[in-house]
C-alpha cells in the first residue's frame, strides 16, 4: 500500500509498468467535467471509475486479484479501513466478474484527502468510503490497473 499527495506521483510510476499512464490520466484529467460512471484509459487494462457519495460508518473489507486500484480523491475526504490479507475469511467469496471478495476482520484507518491518492495491491485489503468525523460528500476516482 502506498499513500500521498498527487504532487508525488512520479515516485511510484517505476512500481508498475502502466503506472506512468494511469498518474497521467490522474494529472491532466479535469474531473469537475466528468460525472459517475466508467471511462477507458487503455483498453481492459486500466479504466477509470468516477463516484460521487456520503462516506457511512460500516462497511466491509475488501480485496482484488486482477487489478491494482488506485484511489484519488478529487474532492471531499474519507476514511478507509486497511489490512494486510493473511487468510481472512470471505464473507463474500470472489467473483471473477467484478474482481472482488468480501472479508470479515480487524483493520487500521488512513484518512484520505482531496488530491492523495493510496495504492492498494492485491495482498491490500481496503475498505473505502468510510465518515471521518460526520458523513460527508466525497468525489473519488478509482483508476484499475491491470496486474499483468
Amino acid at each position: 500500500m502506498v499513500i500521498d499527495n498527487i504532487a508525488n506521483y512520479t515516485q511510484y510510476i517505476e512500481l508498475h509498468p502502466l503506472f506512468a499512464r494511469a498518474f497521467e490520466y490522474l494529472k491532466s484529467t479535469d474531473f469537475s467535467e466528468y460525472q459517475e460512471g466508467k471511462y477507458p484509459i487503455d483498453g481492459n487494462d486500466i479504466f477509470a471509475s468516477i463516484s460521487d457519495y456520503i462516506t457511512k460508518s460500516s462497511g466491509q473489507l475488501e480485496g482484488h486479484r486482477e487489478y491494482i486500484d488506485i484511489q484519488y480523491i478529487i474532492s471531499g475526504q474519507e476514511k478507509i479501513g486497511v489490512a494486510k490479507f493473511n487468510n481472512q475469511t470471505e464473507s463474500i467469496p470472489y467473483s471473477n466478474e467484478r474482481d472482488i471478495a468480501f472479508f470479515e476482520g480487524d483493520y487500521e484507518t488512513i484518512t484520505l484527502k482531496e488530491g492523495m491518492f493510496a495504492i492498494f495491491f492485491p495482498d491490500d485489503l481496503h475498505l473505502p468510503c468510510l465518515k471521518c468525523d460526520e458523513p460527508s460528500a466525497v468525489k473519488k476516482v478509482v483508476v484499475k490497473v491491470r496486474l499483468k
